[in-house]
């Protein structure tokens, strides 16, 4: 196989099983998120409520899929969308006291699970793996 064709096939394997094992390990933990939506919800944490176009660009996803995954978190009452007061068409994301309630727990989980995934992987490899990752999407842009 040649090798960039094989540096292809082996990203998108890890990218769907970095999907199932932090899906499996966020249940085992019991914290009651998809990957997805613990992205979302981190992501409302670290840098506070937003739009929901905001949303979509900052994960790189179209907006129906964002649409979808914040539905979803509205109905499990992690979220609410507010009227944006500057622009009324646009939506604002803001969390909810129940997810500000489990955010300590969330994040410590999140970060035990990224440590058990990078056990054996040293920080001179991880900073190596994140320059080429940072180069590939690079020449990806369109």
């Amino acid at each position: 196989m040649l090798l960039s064709k094989e540096v292809a096939v082996y990203i998108n394997l890890a990218a769907c099983k970095l999907k199932q094992y932090i899906a499996v390990m966020l249940k085992q933990n019991k914290v009651a998120l998809t990957p997805e939506q613990f992205l979302l919800i981190d992501l409302l944490w670290n840098q506070g409520p937003m739009s929901q176009q905001k949303l979509a660009d900052t994960m790189q996803k179209d907006k129906n899929s964002i649409t979808k995954l914040v539905d979803a978190l509205e109905k499990k009452k992690f979220l609410v969308r507010k009227r944006d007061e500057k622009d009324r068409r646009s939506n604002i994301v803001v969390l909810t006291s129940k997810a500000e309630g489990m955010k300590l727990d969330a994040k410590e989980t999140g970060i035990f699970i990224l440590d058990k995934m990078l056990v054996g992987i040293s920080e001179e490899e991880l900073k190596s793996f994140l320059s080429t990752l940072n180069k590939l999407s690079a020449n990806m842009s369109v």
